[in-house]
């Protein structure tokens, strides 16, 4: 099978010869480390490994100038265009639908960020009194935060709609940093009805170009008070890293929402930098039940970091490759 294939199988059908090796790729620091650790030198970890990494399209959907804060959305309506031209070329890689192309008939998988970010990240959030303006504002000024909603969906699926007809994609993120260890800062309500009418809309246009998976890709937080409205509207896979919920462990999303719900990850990263017993342990616990289940592609929690021996992150990428020869 090609790469794209055993993903799509792992994930959305059935048959794979066996689930995909994937991790999101360790730092430079960390492969530099491991070098000095048994790495072979100018070999990389997907390269030592076989594992088969995802490529992005490329296309910059958050606020320009990219990495900086946008805190003028809320107050300065002509700022908007500043911040959100679908225009600008920087947004989009050169020879972006060339080099997707080629990846996609080499049989490798391609995925579409689908947004710049969740409710408050396009509300301008970037620190505490940002955040603070937003709370106000979704309280005191609600139709001035739905027509920024409505211009930033606007935007999405115009910078997409450049994209969809160039390239075949297999999957397309979305990001919610909207929840703290202990829920969501916001009530369900005030979601369902600012954030959902954006989800509903880009994914409805990527149902429209036949894009397979629409996953929620989001760090920390309980976001379990939301997961049911963001299924409903076309989320059906989860990547939820660095885990500190009981209720957002993938043994529990699994027992909720059933496995037509794709799973990536879920294997806790902490586990490497304690003992060879404990990261057994972790492991055994943690993958067999979801691969019986199906539609699930074990890897790390989060990408790996200089505090992980090599040593023990060689360990856990053989246990997986055995346990993917067994079958």
């Amino acid at each position: 099978m090609t790469e794209r294939e055993r993903f799509l199988a792992t994930l959305v059908g059935q048959g794979a010869d066996r689930f995909p090796f994937f991790d999101l790729e360790p730092a430079e620091d960390t492969e530099t480390g491991w070098h000095c650790e048994g790495l072979p030198p100018r070999t990389s970890v997907a390269e030592f490994f076989h594992l088969e990494p995802h490529f992005s399209v490329g296309v910059e959907l958050r606020s320009a100038p990219f990495y900086e804060q946008a805190p003028d959305l809320l107050s300065d309506p002509g700022s908007f265009r500043r911040h959100y031209d679908p225009d600008d070329p920087a947004r989009f890689p050169k020879g972006f639908a060339h080099r997707c192309r080629r990846l996609h008939r080499e049989g490798r998988v391609l995925y579409l960020d689908a947004s710049g970010g969740g409710l408050f990240q396009m509300l301008g959030v970037g620190d505490w009194d940002s955040l603070v303006a937003a709370c106000y504002a979704l309280k005191e000024r609600p139709k001035t935060v739905r027509a920024l909603i409505e211009r930033t969906a606007d935007f999405y699926c115009e910078c997409i709609e450049k994209v969809l007809p160039e390239v075949s994609v297999d999957y397309a993120t979305f990001y919610e940093p909207i929840a703290a260890n202990d829920g969501p800062l916001v009530s369900l309500e005030m979601f369902r009805e600012f954030a959902l009418p954006v989800y509903r809309r880009v994914i409805e246009l990527l149902d429209s170009h036949d894009v397979p998976l629409r996953i929620l890709a989001t760090t920390g937080g309980d976001l379990s008070l939301l997961l049911p409205s963001l299924i409903d509207v076309g989320i059906n896979g989860l990547w939820i890293s660095n885990i500190m919920s009981s209720r957002m462990e993938y043994s529990t999303l699994r027992r909720e929402f059933g496995q037509e719900i794709a799973l990536i990850g879920g294997i806790d990263s902490t586990a490497l930098i304690k003992d060879d017993d404990n990261l057994i342990r972790v492991i055994e616990e943690t993958v067999p039940p979801l691969l019986e289940t199906g539609h699930y592609l074990p890897c790390l929690d989060d990408r790996p970091r200089s505090n992980v021996p090599f040593a023990r992150y060689e360990l856990y990428r053989n246990i997986l490759a055995e346990m993917a020869q067994r079958g």
